[in-house]
């Protein structure tokens, strides 16, 4: 999946440090990221290769030993330009990919926590820890994470498959975590919501933290509890459909690092229990 980025190793204990001609830089412009991209093949910027003014870099996390910047408003030059943040995160070497996706998780947080929601005030960057502080009133924010649930309902040698409005892409049942739920609970409510059909067996399979929309993913398989119609919720879905294990097409040149292509391929092979 997109964080297994062995035998690179992740790191992202605050640290208070400036960036030196060898840091990668991250910036982004909307859902776009500055990156040379050639077929599959990404690159990320280091501060030597870019005009820019360091000063106000904010240090991100490190790979390795590498430290990764985040810098606001760098424009285009030295033949990187902004590039679709997706198959950014989906390129190779798949330890940049992850920056993208990780780095665009906290440049997103950061410009949409510019002033104190109690005060109004500016906030200032903590000295101490990732976070954004008031001077005026002491509210301190951390980034934003918001929790979710990728379900694979199963029946017999079946998975159901969903597809979302606007898109072509047929995908597992998800939802966000309400306030007071457990996942279990969430996993239950959401299907019932959008299929309108009852499941039991809830199993945990694997958590994924996904950036680009700042959720970690939580993954559950579950077993439909009995035989009933699909009663479709068209405000979120477009289509849900029940597909065998025989007529699913789906093999490993279909993951994408995202967990729902993991968890429909593990169904696919038969190996998910």
């Amino acid at each position: 999946m997109i964080q297994d980025i062995a035998p690179h190793t992740f790191n992202n204990a605050f640290q208070k440090i400036l960036p030196t001609p060898e840091s990668y830089i991250l910036a982004f412009r909307g859902k776009e990221a500055l990156s040379q991209a050639e077929n599959d093949q990404i690159r990320c910027p280091q501060a030597k290769e870019l005009d820019l003014d360091l000063s106000q870099a904010i240090y991100l996390f490190s790979i390795d030993q590498d430290p990764y910047f985040l810098v606001m408003d760098v424009p285009e030059q030295n033949h990187y330009s902004y590039q679709e943040l997706r198959p950014l995160t989906r390129g190779k070497p798949h330890h940049f990919g992850f920056a993208y996706a990780t780095g665009f998780h906290l440049y997103d947080w950061y410009r949409h926590r510019q002033f104190c929601g109690r005060c109004g005030h500016a906030l200032v960057a903590s000295q101490t820890e990732r976070a954004l502080v008031c001077p005026a009133c002491g509210v301190i924010e951390y980034p934003r994470i918001f929790p979710a649930v990728i379900i694979a309902l199963t029946h017999q040698d079946q998975i159901l498959l969903a597809q979302y409005p606007g898109r072509s892409k047929q995908v597992l049942l998800a939802g966000f975590v309400e306030i007071g739920e457990t996942l279990e609970e969430t996993v239950a409510r959401e299907v019932y919501e959008e299929v309108g059909l009852r499941v039991k067996n809830i199993r945990y399979y694997k958590s994924q933290p996904w950036g680009i929309v700042s959720d970690v993913l939580a993954g559950f398989y579950c077993e439909l509890d009995h035989e009933d119609d699909i009663r479709l919720d068209t405000r979120e879905l477009q289509m849900a459909h029940w597909v065998s294990r025989q007529d699913l097409q789906y093999g490993k040149e279909n993951l994408d690092g995202s967990l729902t292509s993991e968890m429909i391929y593990r169904f696919k092979i038969d190996d998910y229990r």
